[in-house]
């Protein structure tokens, strides 16, 4: 019998054009190209764009094995280089013939430069936010303190005629009544108006430690879902099923990882060490062994760039994070979530509780396989290092959600794809 219109043949060409409608979006997402206000003139963009067409392919490779389809490779091949063309076309087009983009909102900082040198250098090349003006507490209370027409403040008159967008409240400015009710006045305009760590999280989506005191993290929105049993229940279910999906899907790739180690180094194809969990419960981490044998002879040190302990083989594993694969069964056992803050050694654990601002508050959850940490930095090489991971770490456990989650798990596909792994 000829396949009718809703026969199986129509449902494989349906799941497949589906599935490829699926594929563009989906790589386009993980590579950023859906920042519509992203340079496209450069090296960087054009990279990017070649990894989301690579990503592209792949996928449509998978959905013609899972829905099987009689297509002519050569048109695949010219719709997927035309597709790759009609998308830069566009990006051209957008930026040269409309420039659409939304104009850059004016920032005015209350407080001196000293307290706001940690945003000022960002501010002068970010593509939302520009630097206007910076008042010093002297010169912000003389502002206040002059009335002009319609009995506002010198402030609320400057604030309008320079188009001041958002205010931003350092530490050190002046909160007087009398500046709170200028402040409120301009916010009451359409003005946003921020205390300086809440601008800061928004600029860099991390959080300013060295800033921070205990009452602003018992003051502060956030860490929702710390307390919640239905989303741990929720996210150890995806945690359970994904783990078990994508060790399926890496078989192939963990077997040849399993013989190539020995074969070129000596020593077990597997790496075992206790770390410190949630709540500082110690497990035992399983990992492909990418340094030589007996690398930590002088005891426990903090891993380098361009370590030499670390094989040839071990640098293709750390870059491509092959060497991470076993730990998805630390995560089927419960011991960590595919999302979270890197888990560390007990040794360090002790320095870094010691020389860092709450780096205890990264054990209230799992550690991840991934995290907000890993595709947003390094990996860390000492104290320093560590800091500003735990600037990462800490945003990721004030605002973890499952959208979070999934945008950490894109950006983990783009940095596996592009190697920024080291």
């Amino acid at each position: 019998m000829g396949q009718t219109l809703f026969g199986y043949g129509s449902f494989q060409k349906t799941g497949l054009v589906v599935a490829l409608i699926i594929a563009y979006p989906l790589s386009f997402y993980i590579f950023d190209f859906y920042n519509i206000r992203r340079k496209f003139r450069n090296p960087e963009f054009l990279a990017s764009m070649g990894g989301a067409f690579a990503l592209a392919y792949l996928f449509a490779i998978l959905s013609f094995y899972i829905f099987p389809y009689k297509l002519g490779r050569g048109v695949f091949l010219i719709s997927w280089a035309l597709t790759a063309l009609l998308v830069y076309a566009w990006r051209f087009f957008y930026s040269t013939a409309f420039k659409l983009s939304e104009p850059r909102r004016n920032v005015l900082i209350l407080g001196n430069e000293k307290t706001a040198d940690t945003i000022i250098p960002a501010l002068k090349n970010d593509p939302v936010f520009r630097l206007s003006a910076i008042m010093d507490r002297r010169l912000i209370n003389d502002l206040i303190a002059r009335q002009v027409s319609g009995g506002r403040t010198a402030l609320e008159e400057f604030v309008e005629e320079t188009k001041i967008n958002d205010i931003v409240v350092s530490f050190d400015a002046d909160n007087s009544r009398e500046m709170e009710r200028a402040l409120v006045n301009c916010r009451m305009q359409g003005i946003g108006c921020y205390a300086f760590e809440a601008f800061y999280e928004r600029l860099f989506e991390k959080l300013p430690i060295l800033m921070l005191n205990d009452r602003w993290f018992l003051m502060s929105d956030g860490f929702d879902t710390l307390g919640s049993r239905p989303y741990k229940a929720l996210k150890r279910t995806i945690d359970f099923i994904g783990a078990s999906i994508i060790l399926v899907i890496t078989l192939p790739v963990s077997l040849i990882a399993g013989v190539l180690i020995p074969l070129t180094s000596k020593g077990s194809a597997f790496f075992t060490q206790y770390r410190l969990g949630a709540g500082k419960a110690p497990f035992k981490i399983i990992k492909f062994r990418t340094m030589v044998r007996n690398a930590e002879g002088l005891g426990p040190q903090w891993a380098q760039d361009k370590d030499p302990r670390v094989t040839a083989l071990g640098r293709i594993l750390r870059k491509t994070r092959i060497d991470e694969i076993p730990q998805l069964i630390n995560v089927l056992k419960g011991d960590m979530s595919l999302i979270g803050p890197r888990p560390e050694r007990e040794h360090f654990v002790n320095q870094l509780t010691e020389k860092v601002p709450f780096y205890s508050l990264r054990f209230f959850v799992k550690p991840g396989l991934t995290g907000w940490a890993q595709v947003k930095y390094r990996y860390g090489w000492d104290e320093a290092d560590a800091l500003e991971k735990l600037r990462y770490e800490l945003f990721y456990i004030k605002n973890q959600s499952l959208a979070l989650d999934a945008r950490i798990l894109m950006k983990t596909i783009r940095v596996v794809m592009t190697g920024q792994g080291t």
